[in-house]
């Protein structure tokens, strides 16, 4: 017998073992790339329905990948390319209270970290109302609400940091306080009693000269130029009773108008600096008190 014999043998039987063992250790390898792609195509598709398209990118990148299955290649491709499309993207800008620009500054979205600090670069953000933060490296931060709209790309976004500071230059005309618009003087009981009477006077003439007018119609009609005194004086009463009416409504109106245009003028503070007199007598006293 051949002593390589066992040799080779030996050999052969040691390249079919490895053999076997990476067949083994690719099937263990691939398993969970599989189940990685099916379990990144499931969740993109539900990130995408809540909104949440940022999660949904990085889902769909996994799902996307040529070792992942053909089928799931197929969807997620196309899907990738429209969430990018539907992915808004803010530039945000920030300057301090005299127009400076800051570099410094942190961004949060909703409480998560966006930028460590501001470069120029769009940035990513989910559509719907978020809180933006901005976090300067000095001076308070500053919190803002804004409405991101799904598709919109590059908006600018700019904040203004801080107030003024307490050394810079005060305005060399400032405003003076406005006055306080005088107050409307009060309208007296009297204009308005004498305005009920000269409304009350307006409506007897209107009603007892519209019955005379019409009472004496009908004696035209029937018994005129022949009718009684009886029925001349009632119509002649009624007549009389409409001249009172309008007489004491004209007279009373024009009193409440009177009345309304000189009443007096509302008190007035007395203003700041000026200086007021009025005379006492307290007991055997008597002088002049006075405000200054």
């Amino acid at each position: 017998m051949n002593p390589a014999c066992p040799t080779r043998a030996r050999l052969a039987l040691s390249l079919a073992a490895a053999a076997a063992l990476s067949l083994t250790g690719a099937r263990a390898d691939a398993a969970p790339h599989k189940k990685a792609c099916a379990d990144a195509y499931e969740r993109a598709q539900g990130l995408r329905r809540d909104g949440r398209l940022i999660e949904a990118r990085a889902a769909l990148v996994v799902c996307s990948q040529p070792t992942c299955p053909a089928a799931a290649v197929a969807d997620c491709g196309p899907w990738l390319a429209e969430v990018e499309r539907s992915l808004p993207s803010v530039v945000v800008a920030a300057r301090d209270a005299h127009g400076r620009e800051r570099l410094d500054v942190r961004v949060l979205v909703d409480g998560r970290p966006l930028a460590a600090a501001l470069d120029g670069k769009a940035l990513p953000v989910d559509p719907g109302p978020r809180t933006f933060r901005f976090e300067p490296a000095t001076g308070p931060a500053v919190e803002e609400r804004v409405l991101i709209r799904e598709g919109e790309k590059n908006r600018p976004l700019t904040v203004t940091l801080g107030a003024p500071s307490a050394g810079a230059p005060a305005s060399p005309h400032p405003l003076a306080p406005r006055a306080a618009p005088p107050a409307e003087p009060s309208v007296p009981g009297l204009v308005w009693a004498s305005g009920a009477v000269g409304v009350a006077g307006l409506a007897v003439f209107a009603v007892a000269g519209a019955l005379s007018l019409s009472a004496e119609a009908d004696l035209r009609a029937t018994c005129a130029p022949r009718c009684t005194e009886g029925e001349v004086r009632a119509i002649r009463v009624q007549h009389a009773v409409a001249d009172v009416g309008l007489g004491v409504g004209v007279v009373a109106l024009g009193a409440a108008a009177w009345l309304y245009l000189t009443r007096p003028a509302a008190a007035q503070p007395p203003k700041a600096g000026a200086t007021a007199l009025w005379p006492f007598i307290a007991g055997s006293a008597a002088g002049v008190a006075g405000a200054f």
